[in-house]
């Protein structure tokens, strides 16, 4: 609520990478969140961090319906099941960004109950896995890979992997002998 907030998150509408810089020079398409410091301090301290002594904050990277997400989720809301499988990814990517561990595994566990591991995605989603440090996805990818390690190593590039994922990988195809 406005009149009683002390802080305002200004989350600019993103699209694509075009649409970003044309927001940024219009800033016409804000979205504004009303927050009250002591509940960020509290509940996520990286968000009231980003607003420091100041009144204002600029989001610019996480979409305004990700971001409200966020701050219902701070507030003590539970996100609906719908809007965290329509939405997974991008609440994983703010959690992870703004150090909300829970609201993070519940989009992980969300996501992997979701997502059908093929040989198509498999990579994709292990080096997003790592990159995020999503235990449980890693695990379903490293899970896959070890059941499907022939048309794995036949059908997968595995160059861009870094090689401690590889040494994750080879002990899960280990265990699943």
């Amino acid at each position: 609520d406005a009149t009683t907030a002390d802080v305002c998150f200004e989350v600019v509408n993103i699209s694509s990478d075009d649409e970003k810089e044309e927001q940024k020079k219009k800033a016409k398409s804000l979205t504004s969140f009303h927050a009250h410091r002591s509940i960020l301090k509290k509940c996520a301290p990286m968000l009231a961090a980003l607003v420091g002594s100041n009144d204002t904050a600029s989001i610019t990277d996480i979409k305004p319906d990700i971001f409200r997400h966020v701050l219902f989720y701070v507030y003590g809301g539970e996100i609906p099941e719908e809007d965290l499988l329509t939405h997974a990814k991008g609440i994983i990517d703010a959690a992870d960004k703004y150090s909300i561990v829970n609201l993070k595994l519940e989009a992980e566990a969300v996501y992997v109950g979701s997502t059908k591991i093929t040989i198509d995605n498999a990579i994709d989603n292990l080096l997003y896995a790592d990159t995020k440090n999503c235990a449980l996805l890693k695990e379903a990818v490293m899970n896959f890979l070890a059941e499907n390690s022939t048309e794995a190593a036949e059908k997968i590039s595995f160059a861009d992997v870094p090689g401690h994922v590889v040494k994750d990988l080879l002990f899960a195809v280990g265990r699943n002998s």
